[in-house]
């Protein structure tokens, strides 16, 4: 249990989910191709689509927090519920919080996998040399 922990804390921060090392990120968009400190494969690439699965973490993620946001603004408001405020509201958020969330989304899928498939010892740095940030 206090692995699981150690794994999204790590990703929570946005550093590496096996060793906390970082930074993983060259940009919001593009990940490291591996781990400055301890070498992990940041894109474990057994497929193409490795990342499918971050990508459905971030949808449902934002659309929860939408939702929710949602219902908890109505009830708060009621009766008077702002419906072009929701709209005016809403509608920027869905398209601005995926993109907020992108970095978030493929370090806790990271993570997520290393709970289930820890890092081999050839995944890792003895055959990799350390990239530098």
């Amino acid at each position: 249990m206090l692995r699981l922990l150690k794994l999204f804390a790590r990703a929570f921060r946005l550093r590496c989910p096996n060793c906390g090392g970082g930074p993983i990120f060259k940009s919001w968009f593009h990940l490291r191709e591996r781990c400055p400190k301890c070498g992990l494969a940041l894109e474990r690439h057994e497929n193409e689509d490795y990342f499918l699965g971050g990508m459905m973490l971030n949808i449902i993620i934002v659309e929860l927090a939408f939702v929710f946001g949602l219902i908890l603004w109505g009830v708060l408001a009621w009766p008077n519920t702002p419906w072009d405020l929701f709209e005016d509201v809403g509608v920027p958020f869905m398209i601005i919080a995926p993109i907020l969330f992108y970095p978030l989304s493929k370090t806790l899928w990271l993570a997520f996998d290393l709970c289930f498939r820890p890092a081999r010892p050839e995944e890792l740095h003895s055959s990799h040399p350390p990239i530098t940030p």
